[in-house]
C-alpha cells in the first residue's frame, strides 16, 4: 500500500510540472498576444475603426484578467495583480471612449497601457 501511496505522489509530482510549464508557455504566449493587441488596437483608434477597436479592447481586457489570475496563482506579486486590474479597466475605457465617439481619449489610453505594461511587469518579472 505504501508503495501505490509513493508512486501516485511521483506520479503527482511529475504530472504538476508537465501542468506548471504549459501554464509558462501559455502566459508566454498570452504576454505576445497581448504586445501585439496593444499595437493593433492603435491601428484601429487610428483608422477610427469602433468595431474593430472596441473587439480588441475586450479581447485584451479578457487576457488581462487572465494575467492577473497567473500571478494570483503564483503569488509573491502583488504588484503584478493590481497592474493586470488597472490594466483591465484602462481597456474597458477605450470601449466606452470608443462608443462616445472620442478617439483621442481611446487613443491616450491605449498608449497608457503599453506604456505602462512595458515599465511595470515586464522590468520585474521577465523573464518568468
Amino acid at each position: 500500500m505504501r508503495k501505490i501511496i509513493h508512486l501516485g505522489g511521483v506520479i503527482f509530482v511529475l504530472i504538476s510540472g508537465i501542468v506548471y510549464a504549459e501554464a509558462e508557455f501559455d502566459f508566454e504566449e498570452l504576454m505576445e498576444a497581448i504586445d501585439t493587441n496593444s499595437h493593433n488596437i492603435q491601428a484601429d483608434i487610428s483608422n477610427k475603426d469602433a468595431n474593430g477597436t472596441i473587439a480588441l479592447a475586450k479581447e485584451m481586457q479578457g487576457q488581462f484578467k487572465l494575467v492577473e489570475g497567473y500571478f494570483e496563482k503564483r503569488g509573491n506579486a502583488e504588484d503584478a495583480v493590481t497592474d493586470a486590474k488597472r490594466y483591465e479597466d484602462m481597456a474597458a475605457e477605450i470601449v466606452k471612449f470608443v462608443e462616445a465617439n472620442n478617439f483621442d481619449a481611446a487613443s491616450n489610453q491605449a498608449i497608457e497601457i503599453s506604456k505602462s505594461c512595458d515599465t511595470a511587469c515586464h522590468d520585474t518579472y521577465k523573464p518568468l
